[in-house]
């Protein structure tokens, strides 16, 4: 307590504090000690894996045993994990033996209970998708979840995931722990979904990286190694086949970049840079060359063993080369009410040919394995046996489903039962603590380069480190689009040049005149952000994947982009408002009150458009949705509907207006209170700007309505558009 006291009232002699935190733990204190925390979390002993790494990889040179590690040891490791995953990868095929990593940190099993879920239609009747589904999932398994169209394949998938947003019913454990609702899955956990959403101009190597700085943190005020930082870095996209095009950009609509194959491996990679226990992919291999779809299910397998990592993937129909990778297989059929249950089969891949046998469908010679289970389990369909006249239709279905009802069901049960018994370490432990077994071998200086874990946090890093980072990718995005920023300027001046102009000089015109110019001059700058709300829409659909993975919040991500763009914006903007104001002619001496009330509304608008792209479906929808209140905001504005023309009963539209505002403080900078000036009070008188409100509370209202657009945009970033599983 007095060395909180002491810390907090910011003495000045720190070494007080140290002094103190020494005396308390030489008190009659329990502290773990790091072998006990290992044993607890489930982790080797230290000084067994310092040697695990030494017979792995050499001795670095320069090390003697029982020496901790210092930064150039590790880049040695590194270096020769590199080396390895590369070979490993390149020589790996069905029956290879791949060796689990010394720094793997894998090691969570996955069970389900009675799964059950149902939907109903615009009739109101209802279809059961999946019935009475149980599931176990040993630790560093790929698992293969298939069956027919409509089977509930990918529902369950999405259950299991955590990403199902409708009713079910149901229990999921990860380690004995139940897990469902549990906020910190996502620490643990990553999907990998249909659609790879990532920005088309970071290269390769940025998009891991951002992945892994939001992932794992490094201490405060502690800078990493670059060099470190690279390998290891290095150390994952080897491990995925991606080292070689680790510079080459994503690519997408509007830009070249990596082969499809490569893309969703990248989004692998992402999920494995997390350092998740889990992985759950809904069809990596659709849309990809037969040979692509094997390497991808190939570093698939190369993970579960290099590194731990359980994985469930939803596929259709493999090759035979592909089939084999896998270790398990859990195969679900349609209707499930017609048949007593959606599990046709749950068990290991090997065994796949002699269950067939068993139920009495043998595997025809030199037939795919999973493609005659699909035959025979898919309803409705007519395969050779039912041609022939020796099936009648669904008599397959039926017969594999009561085999698997009465035969394996109790014996899968009794299993899941086992596994959730007793309650392992839990996986957010796991997660949190994957770097305990690396800071035991290392130095004291070297341990300063570990990630900081925030165990009790759904993101990995605070607000302040996401905003970091996300400013990161925003300027590399920015720089990737220079053509669009020099087009952006090469517009503002083009257009202010034309406005320009047309009101060369209306500073010498009679000041009844100035209203046009300045209200189009106002119309200009507020409009100027409509032309990004498709980008906006774009950006939203990966922020939510990207939050939904628990890489950041949305409130880091939302100043992030309030900030980049709106100084982008503003900067174009100024441009045009400094050569149109220099073509009219005005007074200098007024320019800086002219040019704030601008501003305050190029921010309104921006912020006002950010918020209809959130809440808009798409980019075409959020420029129809924009349209309505734009309109009544530039139509009642002071100098259109005036507040001497405004009907009785619309008068509250004039004053919700940030025209209104903008051009009422406009105009009384220019012409309030000018002596000399019989034009500037009769500017004043027509328009009804001496009954608006002081300039102050304009200013105040515009910065109100800034903060209470931003605020709907959090919400609704939150609220709507989410994924609908």
């Amino acid at each position: 307590v007095v060395a909180y006291i002491c810390f907090i009232h910011h003495s000045p002699h720190l070494h007080l504090f140290l002094l103190l935190r020494l005396l308390l733990l030489k008190m009659e204190v329990k502290v773990q000690s790091p072998t006990e925390a290992d044993v607890e979390l489930g982790l080797p002993d230290r000084q067994q894996h310092s040697k695990a790494m030494v017979d792995a990889f050499g001795a670095p040179p320069g090390w003697a045993e029982g020496q901790p590690f210092e930064p150039e040891h590790t880049k040695h490791f590194l270096r020769q994990i590199v080396s390895q995953n590369e070979k490993l990868l390149a020589e790996m095929d069905t029956d290879s033996e791949v060796p689990r990593a010394p720094l793997a940190w894998g090691n969570t099993g996955i069970s389900w209970k009675n799964i059950n879920y149902k939907t109903t239609d615009s009739k109101g009747t209802e279809k059961v998708i999946l019935e009475n589904c149980w599931g176990n999932v040993q630790p560093g398994s790929l698992v293969a979840l298939m069956g027919p169209s409509g089977c509930g394949k990918t529902t369950l998938l999405d259950i299991l995931a955590q990403k199902k947003t409708t009713p079910f019913e149901g229990e999921v454990f990860c380690n004995g722990h139940n897990v469902l609702g549990d906020r910190f899955f996502k620490r643990y956990a990553t999907y990998v979904p249909q659609a790879d959403l990532m920005h088309e101009s970071l290269t390769v190597h940025e998009t891991v990286t951002a992945d892994g700085a939001l992932k794992n943190p490094p201490p405060r005020n502690v800078e990493r190694d670059p060099e470190v930082r690279s390998l290891t870095l290095d150390m994952y996209l080897s491990a995925l086949g991606l080292y070689h095009v680790k510079d080459s950009l994503i690519g997408g609509a509007h830009r070249r970049g990596v082969s499809g194959g490569q893309k969703r491996r990248v989004t692998l990679a992402r999920g494995l840079v997390a350092g998740a226990q889990l992985m759950f992919a809904d069809e990596p291999t659709s849309g990809l060359s037969a040979t692509d779809a094997e390497t991808c299910v190939k570093v698939l397998k190369f993970l579960t063993r290099r590194v731990g990592l359980t994985c469930i993937v939803v596929i259709h129909q493999p090759r035979v080369e592909v089939a084999e990778l896998f270790d398990q297989l859990i195969m679900l059929t349609a209707n499930p009410t017609a048949y007593g249950g959606s599990t046709v089969y749950n068990g290991p891949m090997s065994a796949a040919l002699e269950y067939c046998q068993q139920v009495g469908y043998p595997v025809p010679d030199r037939a795919n394995i999973v493609d005659w289970m699909m035959d025979v389990i898919s309803p409705g369909y007519k395969h050779f046996l039912v041609k022939q006249g020796k099936k009648a239709v669904d008599e397959s279905v039926k017969d594999f489903a009561t085999h698997f009802k009465t035969k394996v069901l109790p014996k899968l049960q009794e299993d899941v039962a086992k596994a959730t018994a007793i309650q392992g370490v839990h996986p957010k432990d796991l997660a949190v603590n994957k770097w305990e077994k690396a800071g035991g071998m290392a130095s004291s200086q070297m341990s300063k380069h570990f990630p900081v874990a925030r165990p009790n946090s759904v993101n990995s890093t605070g607000p302040w480190r996401q905003m970091q980072i996300l400013f990161w990718v925003k300027m590399k995005l920015l720089q990737r689009d220079v053509k669009g920023l020099k087009m952006r300027l090469m517009m503002s001046v083009l257009q202010s040049c034309i406005l320009g102009i047309a009101f060369y000089d209306i500073a010498s015109s009679a000041e009844l005149m100035h209203m046009q110019f300045l209200f189009l001059v106002m119309q200009m700058v507020a409009m100027g952000g409509m032309q990004v709300m498709p980008g906006l829409v774009e950006a939203r659909t990966i922020m939510k994947k990207e939050v939904g993975e628990g890489l950041y919040s949305v409130g880091p991500w939302i100043t992030v982009m309030g900030i980049s763009d709106g100084v982008v914006s503003v900067v174009s903007n100024s441009i045009f408002v400094v050569i149109t104001y220099a073509f009219g002619g005005m007074d200098w001496s007024s320019f800086p009150s002219f040019y704030l009330a601008l501003v305050l509304l190029i921010i309104v608008m921006d912020s006002y458009f950010s918020l209809i792209a959130a809440v808009a479906h798409t980019g075409e929808m959020a420029q129809v949705t924009a349209m309505p209140f734009l309109i009544m905001f530039m139509i009642y504005n002071g100098f259109l509907v005036t507040r001497a023309t405004v009907p009785d009963f619309m008068t509250w539209a004039l004053y919700c207006s940030p025209f209104y505002y903008c051009i009422s403080n406009l105009a009384r900078d220019l012409y309030e209170n000018v002596p000399d000036c019989p034009g500037c009070q009769v500017v004043i008188e027509t328009y009804g700007f001496d009954e608006a409100p002081s300039k102050a509370f304009g200013y105040i209202f515009l910065a109100a309505m800034f903060l209470l657009f931003r605020f709907l945009q959090i919400v609704a970033l939150i609220k709507l558009n989410n994924p609908k599983n």
